[in-house]
């Protein structure tokens, strides 16, 4: 059953559902550090629009992530077939 979290973002206090209270907070957490590094080299630009690029930057990082995941899969995938192959020869073979 997912619960009321109260969080800060962005300079906003916000209420937000969820079962994972944990999570959330450190998600909460990415977010603002996300901001607070905009904020250093974009002083100029307004909360939304840090919140903005900081969303663009978090989804950046995660299909970054998702990429690299892929591209682990089919290594290791491609390893078992591998191996797969190796034993299956070991095993056809005659013994001595």
């Amino acid at each position: 059953m997912s619960k009321a979290i109260r969080v800060h973002i962005g300079g906003k206090d916000l209420t937000l559902r969820g079962d994972n209270e944990e999570k959330i907070k450190r998600s909460v957490r990415e977010v603002n550090l996300q901001i607070q590094q905009l904020q250093q080299t974009l002083r100029e630009q307004s909360t939304p629009t840090l919140a903005l690029l900081a969303a663009l930057n978090i989804a950046e990082r995660y299909h970054d992530v998702q990429e690299q995941n892929s591209k682990d899969l089919q290594y290791v995938t491609e390893e078992l077939d591998k191996m797969g192959q190796y034993l299956e020869r070991a095993w056809k073979q005659p013994l001595p």
